[in-house]
């Protein structure tokens, strides 16, 4: 545990501190808990707010005039984020020592990641060994490791949710309800969480005066999100009225664009776990004869990913798959890396050919992640070149994948949300939007009326012509 702190001081210690992403509301509502107000800012605490900015301007870049003023978010002469205050409330405190200090902010939080990343190392250790520890937090999740942003927030306690399952439900359905409160893309799974838990423990859950005033603290928890805005703002969630947010049920590339994408996906960005993860599941799941299982073994082997397929679910209801606050891989691939805890045992790892194995892929694990997620990297993904991965796929298979738009756009064009008719390099894939095909590239012949009616369509190389996929939605 000590190893991993030092290595993240190391690397923060010379990190950037500009502002990315969401970073900024959670800053601001942070500086109103240290100041004892209340988390939606006034008119007047936001000038404040500012002008505690510009002092610290050289290490706090692009904070000045970041907090969000949305008319619909406006009550009581406040304006309430789109993002829940939980977060902010537990950093408060050392955002206050910050400002005793004359420190920028955003220590803070980068102490409580820290402090937060190292129990839940410390905890994977004990129960998975130090190689599992080692690759899922000598990994990408270390550029958000200073930053004032969820992430690490939401990698951490879903981990200790899904390892305190077992023999410590109480403690995980906590972890669970924070997550809810923290994010509401989160209130599918935990439904499915507190199902497996049932069908785990039954009336184990409530033996004890202990697990009983936990379970009651993680539905306050639960309830203080949707609560707080029902009563401010007259909906469940903000993001309703700013971005008519309501369910959808999501297409399949959607649900798997965080994971198997070959420009932000996890199988890009995070190989080895990726891969190490389906070898050790497909090895747990199928390790005793399928005949000697009963209905409740397999609810219990299976819950994980049905779990996994809620939140999955939960992070295709955002309309900007492509969305910012990360160094290139899509951050929601960062909220289904902890499932890959489930594949590794302490032997797993280990063995006589396996072990050498697990070390080259640990090492180039680790290597590559500091190469592309150093936190000094800055927030600029979308100027970043496609993937090589995404440049062959599309030149020599473009129609094996077909991108939310948004992600092909923003990756080929390197612009941030700008839809335009737009096509890979060698125009083996084309965009079209609102039946407009992209200059650069001669127009496909024969495209089909579905195609060109259709806000995006694709037109993928097939031999001599093109085949045609029609789409609705950007993201």
């Amino acid at each position: 545990m000590l190893l991993f702190v030092l290595l993240c001081l190391v690397l923060v210690g010379g990190s950037d501190q500009r502002r990315i992403g969401d970073s900024g509301e959670y800053t601001a509502m942070a500086y109103q808990f240290a100041r004892l107000r209340p988390p939606a800012p006034s008119v007047a605490d936001i000038a404040d707010i500012d002008r505690h900015y510009a002092g610290l301007w050289d290490r706090m870049e692009g904070y000045q005039g970041s907090v969000r003023q949305y008319p619909r978010l406006l009550a009581d002469g406040r304006y309430d984020q789109p993002h829940f205050w939980i977060y902010p409330l537990a950093v408060a405190p050392l955002v206050k020592v910050a400002h005793l200090l004359d420190v920028p902010d955003t220590y803070g939080f980068a102490v409580f990641n820290i402090a937060l990343a190292a129990l839940a190392f410390g905890v994977v250790v004990r129960r998975k060994g130090v190689p599992a520890a080692a690759l899922l937090f000598a990994s990408p999740l270390l550029w958000w490791i200073d930053k004032p942003h969820g992430e690490v927030l939401v990698f951490c306690l879903l981990l200790l949710a899904l390892l305190w399952a077992r023999d410590r439900p109480h403690l995980g359905l906590v972890c669970m309800a924070v997550l809810v409160a923290h994010n509401f893309s989160f209130a599918l799974a935990l439904p499915v969480y507190a199902g497996w838990l049932a069908l785990q423990h039954r009336r184990a859950l409530f033996d004890t005066a202990r697990r009983r005033w936990a379970l009651l603290a993680a539905g306050v928890i639960v309830v203080m999100h949707p609560l707080y805005y029902l009563l401010r703002l007259g909906v469940f969630d903000p993001t309703m009225l700013i971005e008519d947010n309501s369910f959808r049920i999501p297409t399949v590339t959607r649900l798997v664009t965080p994971l198997i994408d070959p420009y932000v996906g996890l199988l890009v960005w995070w190989p080895a776990l990726f891969l190490l993860a389906c070898a050790g599941g497909v090895r747990r799941a199928w390790s005793r004869p399928l005949g000697s299982r009963s209905p409740a073994e397999w609810a219990l082997v299976w819950a994980p990913f049905v779990l996994a397929c809620a939140v999955l679910v939960g992070q295709a209801q955002n309309r900007q798959p492509a969305s910012g606050g990360t160094f290139a891989m899509s951050r929601y691939a960062i909220w289904l890396a902890p499932f890959a805890v489930f594949a590794f045992d302490v032997a797993f790892l280990r063995g006589r050919w396996r072990s050498p194995l697990a070390a080259a892929a640990l090492t180039a694990s680790m290597a590559l992640s500091v190469h592309v997620a150093h936190p000094d990297r800055p927030d600029v993904w979308w100027t970043l070149r496609p993937t090589f991965v995404a440049e062959a796929l599309l030149d020599h298979a473009p129609w094996a994948w077909n991108p939310p738009p948004q992600v092909f756009v923003t990756r080929e064009v390197r612009e941030f949300e700008l839809v335009r008719p737009v096509a890979n390099r060698t125009c083996t894939k084309l965009l079209a939007v609102s039946g407009v095909w992209p200059a650069a590239c001669p127009t496909p012949k024969d495209a089909p009326h579905d195609c060109l009616a259709s806000y995006f369509c694709y037109a993928n190389r097939s031999g001599a012509g093109y085949s045609f996929v029609a789409l609705r939605e950007y993201g």
